[in-house]
């Protein structure tokens, strides 16, 4: 696999290190995220990366104008992630903690966010991770939830879009399906 760099904006072209632990989101599910998001958001607004590992989705939004949150928990990655940023010349706020107490303080502090994305490591539960960031009400109403997994893995809400063996399931938060996520 070639270097990993982001794609547009600003930063276009930067080479990104990344962390042992990480899985970075494969170029094309990138792409697709950030054309579904520049049509979504031209005023852009602010993007939460959940689990972020290399940054590569939380700095592309970056680069593309989002203010940007990177939760990652792993030292070693967030050392990268503090790299990364300092070479490609962006700015966002790192939070070193887990996911889940991120979102309670988030939540608790009524943070709130036009994108939460979240990619989590695969061996962890996806719908309940998924589940607990929809709970957190920390995505706008008008936002969007956005949650990558396998493609073999069915999510019962939102839209879905396949990329090979990856998938993105979307959740406008408002939506019907969005209530009866919460609601189970």
């Amino acid at each position: 696999m070639g270097s990993l760099r982001i794609l547009g904006g600003k930063a276009k072209g930067v080479p990104l290190k990344v962390p042992a632990s990480a899985r970075p989101s494969p170029v094309r599910v990138r792409k697709a995220l950030f054309d579904y998001l520049r049509g979504r958001f031209p005023r852009r607004g602010r993007f939460l990366d959940l689990y972020a590992g290399s940054g590569a989705v939380g700095l592309e939004a970056a680069s593309e104008g989002f203010a940007v949150v990177l939760v990652e928990r792993d030292a070693q990655a967030v050392r990268m992630l503090r790299e990364n940023l300092r070479r490609a010349g962006l700015r966002a706020r790192i939070e070193g903690v887990a996911v889940e107490r991120y979102l309670l303080e988030a939540q608790r502090k009524g943070e709130v966010f036009d994108v939460a994305f979240m990619a989590p490591p695969y061996p962890i539960d996806l719908l309940e991770a998924f589940g607990r960031l929809l709970e957190s009400r920390v995505v706008r109403p008008g936002g969007v939830a956005i949650l990558q997994h396998p493609s073999e893995l069915f999510v019962p809400l939102g839209e879905r879009r396949v990329y090979g063996s990856n998938a993105l399931t979307i959740v406008s938060v408002g939506e019907e399906e969005h209530a009866r996520g919460v609601s189970r």
